[in-house]
């Protein structure tokens, strides 16, 4: 589905455009209007746009230079010209700057439906072949090197499964497979003199010679981790006995520090292991690599070890799981509960599996505890909250300050996932207010002004709101469309100006909001089935406002109906 700009200096014309057109069969998402080229670019500079459709005399910045413009913003929005006979010079030109169409006025509706059906069909056709399969493999070329190291750097993060890992090797024509044996190698760059050059391009040099060094005897998959270290996990590309597999990695990547330090002068400190089940135990394998280079390297520099082996890797792995990214803080600053429970839930599996071998120390309990926590604190203040309001326990601190949930993983499991509940809950209150009163100000905002501008960028501009946001809030709250909302106002309006004054039907135009009356006339016959005095004609001879009431065909649906069925 695509999105329309209209663009007219004529208000009556662009109100007849967007209301009129059977948008939807024309695979238009979403129509915005403007009533000046600056207020068209002000549009275009705030979201995106598909088409425009502009009248191309206008007072200021005509249609040809708001054109011109509008291409420094992108070169895919598509234009239609909206033209006068004695202006078909100006059509020339912007067909020279690569208008779709243009069309005479005054505008027929079918030829402005089939200019439009046309265009959509051309650009839908043109992003099926931006998204087919050639494509893809096009741009999947084009990128495997930031694809296969964004990869790596995922799954040493623990967020890819092994399902999606032999997939994603596949298609990134990765020679890696479950039950492999590979060597991962942490190297870390010592600390830089200042101004020695550029740390990129230094990494980049330092995996040239990697390549030189091991590409022969083994596949070199890499990333730069969270820690800011080089990570390479090597497979060999043939078999040979365990001792020498091992003796090879140990001996060129001491090869690759002298070649990094002989001609880049620069220092490497590597630790490697053996990974015997890719991709199961990969994780453990780095993270002791990692341990290893804090806490048998530390300072020293120029070094190369084996990565030891982490003497409680079954409750280093709950733990390493609870602090990779993304944390338990940025799940519930993001509003992701469900993948905050999933990453609670991955958390204490670990944890349970330890516990029918031997008992967890109270320190790791302690340390899940006070991460979730501090995520909770963190989330308060952020909302402006203490974490007793976000949490809904002014009244029971201890649900938070409780030292028995240190000593239980069963009563800290349940407590987690209560927090989780508990700040959704509030969330989901919080939105709803907001909206509430964000729907209060609209429809309060739209009565008093019904005879001025009230177009959905003047709304959106009065609640300080992006006008796609207002749009789709308003109907994801009340169930109606915000247009089809001011659409039924205007005419609630002009059947009480009908049936309760004197004002002629031009008057009535100007309070509703209309600036053309020939076009109120129109609005209101679709609406009725009758013109405004034939209406008021046929209502003041059954009896008045009361009957006039019940024999109102337009039906609208009661402001704010889906709200109200919420208790709000």
């Amino acid at each position: 589905m695509f999105r329309i700009l209209i663009v007219d200096d004529e208000r009556s014309v662009v109100d007849a455009i967007a209301q009129t057109t059977p948008w939807s069969e024309l695979d238009i998402e979403e129509v915005f209007c403007a009533y000046s080229a600056k207020e068209a670019l002000n549009i275009v500079g705030q979201q995106f746009i598909d088409i425009v459709l502009t009248d191309i005399r206008m007072p200021g910045m005509d249609g040809i230079e708001l054109i011109e413009t509008i291409r420094t913003y992108s070169n895919r929005i598509q234009f239609i010209l909206l033209t006068g006979h004695a202006e078909f010079e100006y059509a020339q030109q912007a067909l020279r700057l690569r208008a779709a169409d243009y069309l005479l006025k005054p505008v027929r509706d079918e030829w402005l439906a089939n200019a439009v059906r046309k265009l959509t069909s051309s650009m839908r056709k043109e992003w099926n072949e931006i998204t087919s399969q050639r494509t893809t493999v096009q741009y999947l070329q084009k990128h495997l090197p930031t694809l296969r190291s964004d990869l790596l750097r995922n799954m040493l993060e623990g967020s890819q499964t092994a399902a999606e890992l032999n997939e994603k090797c596949a298609l990134l024509e990765l020679p890696y497979g479950e039950g492999d044996v590979v060597y991962p190698a942490v190297i870390r760059l010592e600390r830089r003199t200042p101004g020695r050059g550029n740390r990129s391009l230094l990494e980049y040099s330092v995996m040239n010679i990697a390549e030189e060094v091991l590409g022969a005897m083994y596949h070199i998959w890499s990333c730069k981790d969270i820690h800011n270290y080089l990570v390479l996990i090597l497979k060999p590309k043939e078999s040979v006995p365990d001792g020498r597999q091992e003796e090879s990695v140990s001996r060129l990547l001491s090869q690759l520090q002298h070649l990094v330090l002989h001609y880049l002068k620069e220092n490497l400190s590597v630790v490697y292991g053996k990974c015997v089940t890719f991709p199961f135990d990969l994780m453990t394998v780095y993270e002791s690599a990692v341990q290893t280079l804090r806490r048998r390297i530390g300072d020293d520099a120029g070094l190369l070890l084996t990565a030891g082996q982490s003497e409680t890797a079954s409750v280093l792995s709950a733990a390493s799981v609870l602090q990779a990214p993304p944390s338990i803080s940025h799940l519930f600053a993001a509003g992701y509960w469900e993948e905050a429970k999933a990453k609670l839930q991955s958390v204490f599996t670990e944890l349970e599996a330890t516990t029918r071998d031997s008992p967890i120390h109270a320190d790791y309990l302690s340390e899940i505890y006070h991460t979730v926590l501090s995520a909770c604190f963190h989330y308060a203040h952020t909302n402006g909250q203490t974490v007793a309001q976000a949490l809904n326990c002014e009244g029971d601190p201890r649900f938070y300050h409780s030292p028995e949930l240190m000593q239980s993983v069963s009563l800290l499991k349940e407590w987690a996932f209560e927090v989780c509940r508990r700040l959704s809950l509030s969330n989901q209150v919080e939105i709803q207010d907001v909206r509430k009163t964000l729907i209060e100000q609209i429809q309060e905002y739209i009565h008093l002004n019904l005879s001025e501008d009230v177009s959905l960028q003047t709304l959106a501009t009065y609640v300080d709101m992006h006008p796609v946001y207002l749009s789709k809030v308003y109907k994801l709250e009340t169930g109606e469309g915000l247009k089809d909302y001011l659409s039924r106002v205007r005419m609630e309006r002009a059947v009480h100006l009908l049936l309760n004054t004197d004002l002629k039907v031009y008057e009535i135009t100007n309070e509703v909001g209309y600036l053309n009356t020939a076009y109120f006339i129109k609005v209101f016959k679709k609406a009725f089935g009758v013109t405004p005095q034939e209406y008021r004609d046929q209502n003041s001879d059954n009896g008045g406002v009361g009957h006039a009431r019940n024999s109102i065909e337009y039906r609208p649906a009661a402001w704010g109906r889906q709200a109200d069925s919420r208790g709000e």
